[in-house]
C-alpha cells in the first residue's frame, strides 16, 4: 500500500478534475561503484514515493539532504529512469516515454535549479538561453521570437535591455528570474523548482516566491517545490511531503502538518526549523535526532527511521508501518498510528502553530 494525500484536503485548491500529476509507487535507484569482483551494490535513492497534485497547486517537498527530494523530482520529469513506478502528467505516462516523445513531453513540465549560474550557458547571452526552448519546440523565429522572449523578461521583473548581456552581469536573484523566465517560455502545467530560493538572501528569496506565486496564479502552474527551508515552504505550499531515507513518510494540508505534525521525524524537522521571535526561541525544547542518515544502499529492516527515532518500538525495527490517514487531512506511515491511536503528547513540536 503506498503513500497517497487526500486530494480533497481543504488546505488544497478546489478541484474536482483528477489531478494534474499522479506518482504512483515511483522508486528509483543508482548502481554503486565496487572494487573489482565485489558484489553490485545499489543505493534506492527514491523508495515507492506516491503522490498527487491539482492543477494551480503547490507540493512542498522536505527532508534533510541526501533523502532523495531533487531524484524524486528529477524522477517525475524523466531526468533519470525510474525502476519502477508509474509518473502521469495530464493523463500521459512519463515514465513510458523514450527519445522524441520525452523531449516534446519538455514543453510540460520543466524546472528550476538551484544554482542560477550553473544552469544558465556563461557564453550566451541571456536572451538566447531563453528562445532555446521555444526554438525548440515552436515556430517562433526572427523578430517573433525576439518580441515572445522580450515579454518573458519582462514578466519576470526584467526590462528587454537585459536580452544582449551575459549571465556573470546579473545578480543571483536575477539570474534566478532568468532561469524562470527559461522555465514558464512553453507555458508548462508543471514546474519542479529544486532548492530555487535557498542560495538567495531573505529579500531576493521573497521576491522570486512573490514571482512563483504570481505566475502560479494567472497560468494555473503546478509546482513540486523542493526546499529545506520549512518557513519558505510553508509560505507556498498547499501541501507538505516529508521524505526521509527516499521514503514518504508523512504528506498532509500545510497548517495542518505544522500545526499537528504526525510523524516524530516531522516533529524533529519543524523543531530544527528557527523561531523568529528570540524570547520564544531561547525557551524551547527541542527534539534532536543523534546520529547520522542510515547508509541508503543498506536501509534498517521496518521503518526506515527507527534507528533515530526518539519513540522507537520493536514493532518498528521489524517491519514498515502501512500510510494511516490523520485527523486534519494527508496520510502518515508510523507504528504509532497503526493502532488507530495518535502520536504521544510529547510528539508536539516547540513553537508550532
Amino acid at each position: 500500500m503506498s503513500l497517497v494525500a487526500d486530494p480533497t484536503a481543504p488546505a488544497s485548491p478546489p478541484a474536482a478534475q483528477a489531478p494534474l500529476l499522479d506518482v504512483r509507487n515511483l522508486s528509483v535507484s543508482f548502481r554503486l561503484r565496487s572494487a573489482p569482483f565485489a558484489p553490485k551494490r545499489r543505493l534506492r535513492a527514491v523508495d515507492d514515493a506516491s503522490f498527487t497534485i491539482g492543477a494551480g497547486e503547490t507540493l512542498g517537498l522536505v527532508g534533510e539532504s541526501g533523502s532523495g527530494k531533487s531524484t524524486t523530482g528529477r524522477g517525475v520529469l524523466g531526468l533519470v529512469r525510474a525502476d519502477s513506478g508509474v509518473v502521469q502528467l495530464a493523463g500521459t505516462e512519463v515514465t513510458a516515454l523514450r527519445g522524441g516523445d520525452l523531449r516534446r513531453f519538455r514543453r510540460h513540465a520543466q524546472m528550476v535549479f538551484q544554482d542560477p549560474y550553473s544552469s544558465l550557458d556563461p557564453s550566451a547571452q541571456v536572451g538566447d538561453s531563453v528562445a532555446e526552448p521555444l526554438k525548440v519546440h515552436t515556430d517562433l523565429r526572427g523578430q517573433a521570437l525576439q518580441d515572445r522572449v522580450g515579454e518573458l523578461f519582462e514578466r519576470v521583473g526584467l526590462g528587454r535591455q537585459h536580452l544582449r548581456r551575459y549571465p556573470y552581469e546579473f545578480s543571483g536573484g536575477q539570474r534566478q528570474r532568468i532561469a524562470i523566465a527559461r522555465a514558464i517560455a512553453l507555458r508548462p502545467k508543471l514546474v519542479v523548482c529544486d532548492e530555487a530560493v535557498s542560495a538567495l538572501d531573505v529579500s531576493t528569496q521573497n521576491q522570486v516566491i512573490n514571482l512563483l506565486e504570481d505566475l502560479r496564479d494567472a497560468d494555473g502552474t503546478s509546482y513540486l517545490f523542493i526546499s529545506h527551508d520549512l518557513g519558505v515552504v510553508r509560505h507556498i505550499a498547499h501541501r507538505v511531503a516529508v521524505m526521509y531515507l527516499g521514503r514518504l513518510v508523512e504528506i498532509g494540508p500545510t497548517e495542518r502538518l505544522f500545526a499537528a505534525p504526525a510523524h516524530p521525524y516531522t516533529v524533529a524537522l519543524l523543531d530544527a526549523s528557527p523561531v523568529p521571535d528570540p524570547v520564544v526561541q531561547r525557551s524551547r525544547t527541542r527534539t534532536v535526532l543523534e546520529g547520522d542518515l542510515p547508509d541508503p544502499s543498506n536501509p534498517p529492516p521496518g521503518c526506515p527511521f527507527s534507528t533515530r527515532c526518539p519513540s522507537v518500538m520493536d514493532v518498528c525495527r521489524q517491519v514498515m508501518p502501512e500510510p494511516v490517514a490523520v485527523a486534519g487531512g494527508g496520510v502518515v506511515r508510523c507504528h504509532l498510528h497503526t493502532a488507530g491511536g495518535s502520536a504521544p503528547a510529547g510528539l508536539v513540536p516547540s513553537g508550532a502553530g
